[in-house]
């Protein structure tokens, strides 16, 4: 922990000499950086990046351990008739299995992924109808998810980039409805798809891959959502719904079974004030099976976060959650669960500033796990440079923190190097 503190006051030196050009809305601290899009015709546009990244191990023998070519592909097109076709498809291939001999995860040596596509139409005025693969995102937090349950998350290297860079597509049918300041969605979850999270043979993973079964996408197992946001002057929320199965497999024999299925209850508030923004969520689960325990729990979560804006071309936030099993039993806490404690606090910290006219962002997020930090977590500091309106380098180092928590403890020697060079189309 004693490294983190170090980062943080080098970083708030550095924040000091930050130049002026406040922008209010920030920065993205995103690994592979998307631009502006050339105009195709009046109706449609193509755009997206091709990037090279590799990562490089410091506290492992692994040193090279990835060198990938990644391709980000966004598209739309709107028809006479005002219907709007939109798609996102990636792909990458990581050259270092052929270059350096490695055992292959499943799936880490080549993806080609259509993480969206999507067809949307206005009924009514105040009336949009939306099916397809989408992303539907809930809540008000950018570092932890509470009330953001509707996607999957691309989990196979943690901490490396921020939770709105992880979000896998998913085939969804939603109806929008407006009135003056509030949306109200109903939601259809057509495609049961979960986190995609390390694999034996990576670095994350050394245990064998336990067989899966997964619920298939029919209309019995069809899950359902709802959500009421609202958008007000100086402040906005979101009350939210949902029964589909939750993205959290559970050990049945030897295999793992994502039939998990649960209601959820949830809430998220934000409000501005002066220099800074305030935020609240919460959410409760009524049935969450776990590994060695005969009868499900329920669970309910908390998050409280502050950011503050008036730093020039920066900011800084904190966030807290607070994550407790109810019914909880003993064995619920052993490694068939990743150790879970009755009650889990997650902290986040996360401090964003600019230079030499917003061609230079610098981000740190330093992340832990527990009331004070004491089962470990991650810690990253990141820099973007936009050489042009085109080309954009970035890199940064990612140190992993061990700590009582063996399950966390286990990511520790895979501290790394990443460097990503994109050229944007």
């Amino acid at each position: 922990m004693k490294g983190l503190f170090v980062t943080m006051a080098i970083v708030m030196s550095l924040s000091l000499q930050a130049e002026d050009g406040f922008d209010d809305d920030g920065f993205d601290d995103e690994i592979i950086e998307v631009f502006q899009a050339p105009v195709i015709d009046a109706k449609g546009n193509l755009y997206g990046s091709i990037d090279l990244e590799a990562h490089y191990n410091l506290s492992n023998d692994k040193d090279l351990s990835s060198l990938k070519t990644l391709v980000d592909i966004l598209g739309d097109y709107k028809f006479d008739n005002d219907i709007r076709l939109s798609g996102n498809l990636k792909g990458y291939h990581d050259f270092i299995y052929t270059l350096e001999n490695h055992a292959v995860p499943n799936g880490y040596e080549n993806e080609i992924e259509l993480n969206e596509l999507n067809i949307e139409l206005e009924i009514l005025p105040n009336l949009d109808f939306k099916t397809g693969r989408q992303i539907v995102v809930w809540g008000k937090s950018d570092s932890i998810r509470i009330t953001d349950v509707l996607n999957p998350l691309d989990n196979r290297t943690p901490g490396l980039v921020d939770i709105k860079n992880l979000r896998l597509g998913r085939t969804m049918s939603k109806l929008d409805y407006y009135v003056d300041n509030l949306n109200l969605s109903v939601i259809a979850i057509h495609e049961n798809r979960f986190s995609e999270n390390p694999k034996f043979g990576s670095d994350f993973k050394s245990t064998a891959d336990a067989a899966e079964n997964k619920p298939e996408d029919n209309l019995k197992n069809t899950g359902t959502a709802l959500s009421l946001t609202g958008v007000f002057e100086g402040y906005d929320m979101g009350l939210y719904y949902a029964d589909t199965y939750i993205d959290k497999p559970y050990l049945e024999g030897s295999t793992l079974q994502y039939d998990n299925k649960s209601k959820m209850f949830g809430a998220a508030y934000n409000q501005v004030s002066g220099s800074f923004l305030l935020k609240a969520e919460a959410v409760h689960f009524d049935t969450i099976k776990y590994n060695g325990v005969t009868n499900a729990k329920a669970r309910t979560d908390t998050l409280l976060g502050i950011e503050y804006n008036g730093i020039t071309d920066g900011s800084i936030g904190y966030e807290v959650a607070l994550r407790k099993i109810h019914d909880y039993e003993a064995t619920i806490g052993g490694v068939a669960n990743g150790y879970k404690r009755k009650e889990e606090y997650q902290q986040v910290v996360r401090f964003n500033q600019s230079y030499l006219n917003q061609t230079l962002d610098l981000s740190v997020v330093l992340s832990a796990m527990g009331s004070s930090a004491q089962d470990g977590g991650s810690a990253r500091v990141s820099l973007d440079y936009a050489i042009d309106d085109e080309t954009a380098v970035s890199g940064g180092v990612i140190d992993y923190i061990g700590g009582d928590n063996l399950a966390i403890d286990a990511y520790k020697d895979n501290d790394r190097i990443f460097v990503t060079i994109s050229r944007s189309f």
